[in-house]
């Protein structure tokens, strides 16, 4: 399967000396609930052993659908597709892109208002994309990690996620574009009922490039369901404007989720 971006008009030149440095500074800096899918950050949260998670998302641009199962404990398996509105300019049907990735909590605190993830797999990633790429399903790769730290009794959450990014055969040439991904988000409570101000930037560094961009939304949360509305768009202004709306459920811990022996979660 093919995915194509529709083209963006310019590509900043890129600096090798640049990249290491911004690296560099992105791995030296590097609560609550899991965001909406449609937010390209994540936080460290994982859900209890036996916890299923189903996420839909719908755009202007791109829609996903993403089924999470907590198979093992502080570890979440993630299945799912997404569905590019524009179909590529060579006619076929490849506008899908299959995902799959693991993600781990290394570690969380007592009070559980800091914590690390760590998350590897394989799927187009359409926020971490330079319009007019061309990548094949399951020839997109990335690691990332995920640091969630809270401020002012959990009122204020902020995640850093740096991470690696590898194309393999971009644009059907052959070759192996490699990028540093990274995204800063920011989330504000109590100044809406229920629900979070959120703010995060990102994009993506070296020969993978995706010129930095933003979203804003806000994101309505309940303990089982979480719903989000944001707009997103390159800093330049290059890119096209992007409403999306999405929701994820969470289940009960069931059977059928657990590979081994499910302690019950006091808290869920």
């Amino acid at each position: 399967m093919t995915i194509r971006i529709p083209v963006c008009p310019h590509r900043p030149p890129w600096s090798a000396r640049a990249a290491v440095v911004l690296c560099a500074v992105c791995v030296l800096l590097a609560a609550g609930l899991g965001s909406a899918q449609q937010f390209t950050g994540d936080n460290q949260w994982v859900a209890p052993h036996g916890v299923g998670t189903f996420v839909l998302t719908l755009g202007q641009e791109y829609s996903t659908f993403l089924a999470v199962a907590a198979l093992l404990p502080e570890t979440e398996f993630n299945l799912g597709v997404t569905r590019f509105d524009d179909k590529p300019l060579d006619a076929t049907e490849a506008h899908y892109s299959g995902i799959f990735y693991v993600k781990r909590r290394l570690k969380q605190n007592e009070a559980g208002t800091a914590g690390w993830a760590v998350s590897v797999g394989t799927g187009t990633d359409p926020s971490h994309l330079e319009a007019g790429t061309v990548t094949d399903t399951f020839q997109s790769w990335f690691a990332n990690t995920s640091y969630t730290i809270a401020f002012r009794d959990g009122d204020v959450t902020w995640d850093l996620i740096p991470g690696v990014t590898v194309n393999l055969d971009q644009d059907q040439t052959g070759q192996n574009a490699w990028g540093m991904t990274w995204c800063s988000r920011a989330a504000v409570y109590k100044v809406i009922p229920q629900s979070a101000i959120v703010g995060e930037v990102f994009g993506t560094m070296g020969e993978a490039y995706a010129e930095p961009s933003y979203r804003v939304g806000v994101r309505w949360e309940s303990p089982r369901v979480v719903v989000a509305a944001t707009y997103g768009n390159s800093f330049s202004g290059s890119g096209s404007p992007r409403f999306e709306i999405g929701a994820f459920v969470l289940t009960n811990q069931l059977k059928i989720f657990c590979l081994g022996k499910c302690r019950k979660d006091p808290d869920w």
